[in-house]
This record gives C-alpha cells, sequence and structure tokens, in this order.
C-alpha cells in the first residue's frame, strides 16, 4: 500500500500541470497508433509500418532520421488450432487462454493418445512443471510427437527458426485429455529490418548520449495478436516525446542519440548490431539510458545495472534527487534482459529503466493501450531530461 500511495502523491505532484497532461495525451496517442501495426514483429508488414511510421514522425519533427539495416531471419506461425478429448467431450482449446504453441514450435497436423510419459508418436502431457530444456531432450530421445508442457500463466515469444521438438504450452488447471488434435502452420522468413535513429546536436560534439527503446514485439501467433503497448510501444512513444521537446528546446550540452531499436524480443539483435557499428564512437559515449515498459509506475522505479556501477549510478541518481521525485526505488545489477545490456558488454555506462506496477500483462493477447496508467512516466521523462541537460 505504500506504493501505491506513492503513486497517488505522483499524480497530485505532477498530474494536474498542463505540461504533464499533454505528455500524456501525447504518449496515449502514439501508444494507440503503434498497437495498430500488428504487433511489430521484424519481417512483417506490421514490422514494417511500425518503422516507417517512426520514420514519418521523426521527420515531422525537423530530424533526418537515418536506418540501420541489417539482416534476420525469423519463424512465424501462421496457425494455431487444438482440440482435445476428456471422456467423450471433444473441444476446442481458445488459442492464447488454453494453449499456445511455443515460438519454435514446427508445423503440426494430426491427432494423437496422450500419455503422462514420454513414448514413441504419442502427445506427452507433462504433468507438472520441471526444466523445459530436460524435456526437450527426453522427447528427442522418445521420439514424441509432440510435448504438452503445462504452464500456470501462458507468454509468448518469438524464435528465430523452428526446432525439432514440438511444443505446445498449455493452462496449468486444464483437465488431463484423451486425445488430442493439432494443426499448426509456420513459416520462416529472411530478410533485412533496420533501427530507426536521430541525432539532436549538442553544444559538444567531444561526447554524446544513446536513449534508446525498442519498438519490435511478437507480432502474430495465428489469430492472436500480441499487442506489446507496454512492452515497448509505451518506451517508444516516450522515445518520441523525448525527441520532440528536444527539438523544441535549446541544445542540449552534448549530442544526444534517440535510437528505436528493433529485433530486442529475438535476442537483443537491434542493440547488438547498433555497437557494432555506431554512428559515434563508444569510448566516448557519457553513457547509454533505455526505456522498456514505462507504461506504469504505481509501485515505483526500477533501475538495471545501477547497483554494480556506483559512480555512474550517483551521478544519475543525484538528478532525480534534486528535482525533488520521491518515489519507491528498486536498483538492481546489470543483466541481459534489455537493450541496455550491449553497451553495457562494450564498455559503455548504460541502464534500463522501467516502471513497476498495473496488471502484470506480459507477451500475451491483453497488453492493450487502454491497461496503461502513466502513472510515472511523466516524472520519468523529466529524470531523463534532467540528465540529459547536467553539465
Amino acid at each position: 500500500m505504500k506504493a501505491l500511495r506513492l503513486g497517488a502523491g505522483l499524480l497530485l505532484l505532477y498530474g494536474q500541470s498542463p505540461d504533464s497532461t499533454q505528455a500524456v495525451r501525447f504518449l496515449q496517442k502514439e501508444v494507440r497508433r503503434l498497437c495498430r501495426f500488428e504487433g511489430r514483429a521484424p519481417l512483417t508488414p506490421g514490422g514494417q509500418k511500425a518503422e516507417a511510421y517512426l520514420i514519418k514522425r521523426l521527420r515531422q519533427m525537423g530530424y533526418s532520421p537515418q536506418r540501420q539495416a541489417f539482416s534476420l531471419s525469423v519463424y512465424q506461425i501462421t496457425l494455431a488450432k487444438a482440440r482435445t478429448q476428456v471422456g467423450r467431450q471433444r473441444k476446442p482449446w481458445k488459442l492464447g487462454a488454453d494453449f499456445l504453441p511455443a515460438a519454435d514450435c514446427p508445423p503440426l497436423h494430426g491427432e494423437w493418445l496422450v500419455d503422462t510419459l514420454p513414448r514413441e508418436g504419442y502427445a506427452w502431457w507433462v504433468p507438472t512443471p520441471q526444466p523445459l530444456g530436460t524435456v526437450r531432450q527426453l522427447a528427442r530421445a522418445h521420439r514424441v510427437a509432440v510435448v504438452i508442457y503445462p504452464l500456470q500463466r501462458l507468454v509468448g515469444s518469438i524464435a528465430l527458426e523452428p526446432d525439432s521438438v514440438a511444443v505446445v504450452f498449455r493452462r496449468q488447471d486444464l483437465p488431463q485429455a484423451q486425445r488430442i488434435s493439432l494443426r499448426l502452420k509456420g513459416r520462416l522468413v529472411q530478410g533485412h529490418a533496420a533501427n530507426v535513429w536521430v541525432k539532436r546536436a549538442g553544444q559538444r560534439t567531444d561526447s554524446a548520449w544513446v536513449v534508446g527503446a525498442h519498438y519490435d514485439h511478437l507480432g502474430r501467433m495465428g489469430s492472436l495478436t500480441f499487442w506489446g503497448a507496454n512492452d515497448n510501444a509505451s518506451g517508444t512513444a516516450l522515445l518520441l516525446l523525448l525527441a520532440q521537446r528536444l527539438a523544441q528546446s535549446p541544445p542540449p550540452p552534448y549530442d544526444v542519440y534517440l535510437v528505436a531499436f528493433t529485433a530486442e524480443e529475438l535476442g537483443l539483435i537491434g542493440s547488438q548490431a547498433w555497437v557494432m557499428a555506431p554512428p559515434y564512437p563508444l569510448a566516448q559515449l557519457r553513457g547509454m539510458l533505455n526505456l522498456d515498459l514505462v507504461g506504469f509506475g504505481e509501485k515505483g522505479v526500477a533501475v538495471v545495472g545501477g547497483s554494480d556501477q556506483p559512480a555512474f549510478w550517483e551521478r544519475i541518481n543525484r538528478v532525480r534527487v534534486q528535482q525533488g521525485w520521491n518515489v519507491a526505488l528498486l536498483v538492481r545489477p546489470n543483466a541481459p534482459n534489455s537493450d541496455h545490456y550491449p553497451f553495457r558488454e562494450k564498455g559503455v555506462p548504460a541502464l534500463f529503466f522501467y516502471l513497476q506496477g498495473g496488471p502484470g500483462y506480459y507477451h500475451d493477447g491483453q497488453d492493450r493501450p487502454p491497461t496503461l496508467t502513466w502513472q510515472a512516466t511523466y516524472p520519468l521523462l523529466r529524470w531523463i531530461e534532467g540528465i540529459l541537460f547536467s553539465p
């Protein structure tokens, strides 16, 4: 309850100012637009539309957007249907609610008897969760037709290529079936995806900041769309808002590179491509600030990479303290969980900011624009601006 009271206090502190009201309206509008693009997966029409939209919006702000293209392959599941037999009843499963194929599940079409042990030619109904890697190994060794794996919560992902073992996740509380029929189609797509970036020229060019957010998400799986409102249309919208405000402000002390990464969900591929061919020497960067999952904030702010960079974190946190933003903070060590990580691997000071709270929708069909509260997004924006304008 303490964190919730802090959130309410933030609304009183920031929510009634014209600037914050205008900012939140901007964010809401941009997230709605970004969520129209069919989940924004790389190498899909939705991903291409999202890239084109970002370029258009940044041009409208007066920038000259640049594309950083790189080759990529993505495996896309285009059809997913399932039906089970329990006793004499045959019942279709609902995609996203009852079942979800693993992102690397190969095409399947057939009906199988179910067993709770791995048997050749059977559907293996794994009774309770166990290490998925071990399950895959056993399924491969026993020539299992398909693995039906239990999860308390169905969470989607995206894959570079199909696996040889078919895995379908099921809701854990579903009754065990005697038979299961599955129809899954997939395709491997190869092409080029692109990061989109702009530079806001500063007063000095001997050093620079990078602020990034990934605009890609999981796309579609059959009839299910992963909207990705919080992950990460919210961070992309905040990046656009920051770009607009920087374009309308006096030059910051140092150059600022604003980067919309793609292929983050595939394993930080876009940010890895950036650090392999940066438009500015990495050794001269003052730091990298990564914005991901920033649509809530009722339970405060988390900062990944702060606890193991004490000097850098102290300098960053001092700005928040000077601004008077009293918020619950979770400061964590570095982890390979978003686009800050490739920068850290190259020796660049980097932090990943995300906001805590909300209903917990993540990599599912419920992460939609109306669920976002924007409780702490505006003060986070002011914190980032304060960092960029610090001498």
